[in-house]
């Protein structure tokens, strides 16, 4: 009997998670960033196997000289940096480092703003006003300088980098939780699971939650976004881990070295490749925000 109910549940999410997608799938431009996206997925986690240099080998040219600031051609296809690594090779891995840092710090994010905003909205009282107080203080918090201070302190590692961003964005995705599960609760099946002597564990993870997928995968993917582009940020200004390559990284190369300019491949290629992916990902999220609230409403 248990089993079935949760094989029920189960199924509810599926078809919730399902409806949900599905204006991904009818929209031109949806299918198109999201095929960009799981080309993205598979360079990250095929590409780093692939035969070719590594992002930190020294290329020679044949006559044994240092293939620096070699521009695109047969034998660099996208050219070579100043100290002569290849910058497909660098811009291939970094794929990877973006993947590692935007899902890791995307369910950070999740898993801290749902509990926070479930938690706040189901019990209400004392206890939203506790966990609301603490998330309005947390929105005080400077962003970028308390960011640059943390990785300061405790390390340049993705991993570190992961953690900050969680600590400085759940707080966006504990106000939307907690505005939907202050909704969520007055409906009859929260009332007939109270009735039936649900425990408030049970209300929360078994019956509400399946009813705010939609909403956390919204704030998922663009967690993604944030994951990304602060570690780009953070690599740029020189605080990323630079025993990682990354795109960020690249571009605080070619700048620090002063080849902004002169080598353009080194700046175009590792900007596209961070623009494609942050445009795919808001596509996507832009795609099915305007069904979070029928989808929402069709899983109660």
């Amino acid at each position: 009997m248990i089993n079935e109910k949760y094989y029920q549940s189960a199924s509810r999410a599926r078809r919730i998670v399902w409806d949900f997608f599905k204006p991904v799938f009818e929209d031109r431009w949806g299918k198109f960033a999201l095929t960009i996206l799981v080309v993205y997925v598979l360079i990250g986690i095929v590409g780093p196997h692939l035969p070719m240099p590594g992002p930190f080998e020294y290329l020679q040219k044949p006559s044994g000289e240092y293939a620096q600031l070699e521009s695109p051609s047969a034998a660099y296809p996208f050219g070579t940096t100043y100290l002569g690594y290849s910058v497909l090779s660098q811009t291939i891995h970094s794929f990877r480092t973006s993947l590692l840092v935007g899902f890791l710090s995307a369910a950070l994010v999740v898993t801290i703003g749902v509990n926070i905003g479930l938690v706040s909205g189901y019990y209400g009282g004392k206890v939203d006003t506790l966990l609301m107080g603490l998330t309005d203080l947390a929105y005080g918090l400077p962003f970028y300088p308390l960011a640059i201070i943390l990785v300061a302190i405790f390390g340049s590692g993705l991993y570190t980098i992961a953690v900050v961003i969680a600590l400085l964005f759940w707080r966006s995705v504990a106000r939307i939780t907690r505005s939907e599960t202050l909704s969520l609760r007055e409906r009859e099946f929260v009332k007939s699971a109270k009735a039936a002597g649900s425990s408030d564990v049970k209300i929360m993870y078994y019956h509400l939650l399946p009813n705010l997928l939609p909403l956390i995968l919204i704030y998922f993917v663009f967690a993604i976004t944030w994951g990304i582009l602060l570690e780009a940020s953070l690599s740029f200004i020189g605080l990323g881990n630079s025993d990682t390559v990354s795109w960020g990284l690249m571009l605080h190369q070619v700048f620090e070295s002063g080849e902004l300019t002169r080598a353009w491949w080194w700046v175009v290629i590792p900007s596209f490749a961070l623009w494609l992916f942050i445009w795919s990902l808001y596509v996507v999220a832009r795609s099915l925000e305007d069904n979070v609230a029928v989808s929402a409403k069709g899983g109660a």
